[in-house]
């Protein structure tokens, strides 16, 4: 399904974790999502507030987060 989430750009703490970086909530600050991408450059908005859009998918490994691919990524300034 594709979905739009706001929030926190991470780098993941696990290194079994299925991508990199990771959204954190904003109001919580618990991951929200992992982020995968072939042609956005993610790390470019590490450390920034975003919304992204893109399609969310599960990792077996990882069932209580899931993965979006995305699609459209946009900074909050």
């Amino acid at each position: 399904r594709i979905v739009t989430r706001e929030g926190l750009v991470k780098n993941t703490v696990s290194i079994q974790a299925p991508t990199y970086f990771v959204l954190h909530s904003n109001d919580t600050g618990r991951p929200i999502n992992y982020l995968f991408s072939t042609n956005i450059a993610i790390k470019d908005f590490k450390g920034h507030r975003i919304i992204v859009t893109g399609e969310e998918m599960l990792d077996e490994r990882w069932p209580n987060t899931p993965v979006i691919s995305v699609e459209k990524l946009e900074a909050i300034p």
